[in-house]
């Protein structure tokens, strides 16, 4: 945290809690708190990515210059057909609970735009970098575990399944660009890279900072268990390893999603100046992997 900032602690869907004492000196909201299906229920993500998002923007004063949600390009969903790709202006079919919830709040956010709040939504896809505990990371913690357990060879399943990114660092720098951009108010932008590698493009990178080498298998359950994986990460805590890194059930998750909706446009984003500057996979593998070592989230 940096220390010259005021953080106060607050429940936003608390129904007994005060929150119009946090706008007090306050120009710009950048609201971008929320739960997601990692860790957390179907009721906590309504009731943190809704009902919170409803509290607040009750509480806001109508004098604020800007208010920048976070939403999430999960409202377009997986199981409807969209135009690819994928524009804001679409009628989004949300398939998923994370989806619907950051859905719903959003109507919240738009309700309050057609009140005269001057609001503009984010949607980012899967979001990596310094400080990330799941998707990427959780990748990345994989590959760490197998290679502290002696594997030099890594086995990735098939079939190589696209992915979409975007680092955090972009990310900050679109919410504070958008937040001053005039044409940004009551508009959605999508925030991705633009680059779509494979999952075993990815997997190939983060093999290679191991000093591993990727084996394309048709065993889809190739590799250890959660079991054998869950032991070896318990000998990692030992040795001091941070345990930040959220392990997942199945070995690489967060590469085996495919979605029909995956490309996105955002030209939206590019026409209000606004450029990627971290879209090379390789470096940002590189950097990713290198952060998590020197804060030992992975050994």
């Amino acid at each position: 945290m940096v220390e010259a900032v005021d953080y106060r602690r607050a429940d936003l869907a608390d129904d007994h809690q005060d929150l119009r004492p946090l706008f007090d000196g306050v120009t710009h909201l950048f609201h971008l708190a929320g739960a997601s299906s990692s860790q957390s229920s179907q009721e906590e993500m309504e009731r943190s990515n809704v009902a919170g998002t409803a509290r607040l923007l009750a509480a806001a004063p109508p004098g604020l210059e800007r208010v920048v949600h976070m939403s999430s390009t999960s409202v377009y969903g997986e199981e409807e057909q969209l135009p690819v790709p994928v524009t804001e202006d679409v009628e989004p079919h949300p398939s998923r609970g994370y989806g619907k919830a950051k859905w719903q709040g959003e109507q919240v956010v738009w309700d309050h735009g057609r009140r005269g709040l001057p609001v503009t939504v984010l949607r980012p896809v899967s979001v990596h970098g310094p400080g990330s505990i799941k998707l990427l990371a959780s990748v990345i913690l994989d590959v760490a575990v197998e290679r502290y357990a002696g594997n030099t060879r890594l086995p990735v399943p098939t079939p190589a399944i696209e992915q979409r990114l975007v680092h955090v660092d972009d990310l900050i720098g679109a919410c504070l660009h958008l937040a001053v951009h005039g044409a940004a108010v009551g508009r959605a932008f999508n925030v991705v890279s633009g680059v779509y590698p494979t999952s075993q493009d990815v997997a190939a990178l983060v093999a290679a900072e191991f000093d591993m080498e990727v084996d394309v298998v048709d065993d889809p359950d190739a590799g250890p268990s959660y079991d054998e994986r869950a032991e070896v990460r318990e000998r990692m805590l030992a040795e001091g390893m941070e345990p930040h890194i959220l392990l997942t059930e199945q070995r690489f998750r967060f590469m085996r999603k495919a979605n029909r909706n995956n490309r996105l446009s955002i030209d939206a984003l590019l026409g209000t100046g606004f450029r990627p500057a971290l879209a090379d996979v390789a470096t940002a593998v590189r950097t990713d992997v290198a952060w998590y070592r020197q804060h030992h989230w992975i050994i």
